[in-house]
């Protein structure tokens, strides 16, 4: 794999960290660039589907097509990868992976975004957070320009919405219950004995509710969070899911797994 195929990320996202863990797992080599959040703009516009990140431009000789979405960049991943046992998407649970994979995309992802903003948009650690890993002229001027980065982040997510802190927990305590009860019966991973994308997903997705060791963005220090930030968080790590989440980023995030012949 030529180190000229490039991810494009936003310094915070956590759908940036989940295809991260993928392209980190299949051993293909990229540069990534992160950026502030809005000033990705600048380089993701015109290569389609969008502007939201994570964006894959995949280094082909004279070919550069853009994977634009997180699944998309596991699915992509996984054909580098050499043994069934080893997939993200292995053919006799590819079904039941999509599934959750999709669930968590659609649920997890949105739901701890607007949670975790509405504590830390505005507070003393918004800075680091969202111009981290950035270019030193990005974080120069998101230092200027954080009202107007607060205001449009808010404004795009609805962080600070009357009940939408209270509807996103709601919605996250739901799906990790769910993710509780297929655990329960004693399985390692969420679809059987396997690890696969629907683990990933849910662990990278869950990542800025469970602060696991290894996580591949800047997080607060737990004790540093909010008060009722910190109390939910803490809460949510002695579920079985948040502890699932603990245990796949202890023993998995930086496996690395036998590869084919290098995918081109």
């Amino acid at each position: 794999m030529a180190s000229k195929t490039h991810l494009i990320s936003i310094g915070p996202s956590h759908y940036c960290e989940k295809a991260r863990w993928g392209l980190d797992r299949a051993g293909i080599l990229y540069q990534e660039t992160k950026h502030v959040p809005g000033f990705h703009l600048l380089y993701t516009r015109g290569l389609g589907q969008g502007t939201s990140c994570p964006k894959l431009v995949v280094s082909e000789g004279k070919k550069q097509p853009v994977l634009n979405e997180s699944s998309d960049i596991l699915q992509f991943a996984d054909q580098n990868i050499k043994s069934e046992e080893d997939c993200l998407y292995p053919s006799a649970l590819k079904q039941s992976v999509q599934e959750w994979d999709a669930k968590f995309n659609q649920i997890v992802g949105p739901h701890v975004r607007r949670w975790g903003y509405y504590y830390l948009l505005y507070d003393k650690h918004s800075y680091q957070i969202l111009s981290q890993g950035a270019a030193s002229w990005q974080r120069w001027l998101a230092w200027i320009l954080m009202p107007m980065l607060r205001s449009g982040i808010n404004k795009s997510i609805g962080s600070k919405r009357p009940g939408a802190k209270e509807a996103s927990l709601k919605k996250l305590r739901q799906i990790f219950q769910e993710v509780d009860n297929v655990l329960a019966d004693g399985r390692p991973f969420i679809c059987g004995e396997q690890f696969t994308a629907a683990d990933l997903t849910f662990a990278a997705l869950s990542g800025p509710v469970i602060c696991p060791e290894g996580y591949g963005t800047y997080r607060v220090p737990i004790d540093e969070c909010p008060k009722e930030m910190a109390e939910v968080i803490l809460s949510l790590r002695e579920t079985i899911a948040g502890k699932h989440v603990l245990k796949m980023y202890e023993t998995q995030r930086y496996k690395k797994v036998p590869i084919k012949e290098l995918v081109r």
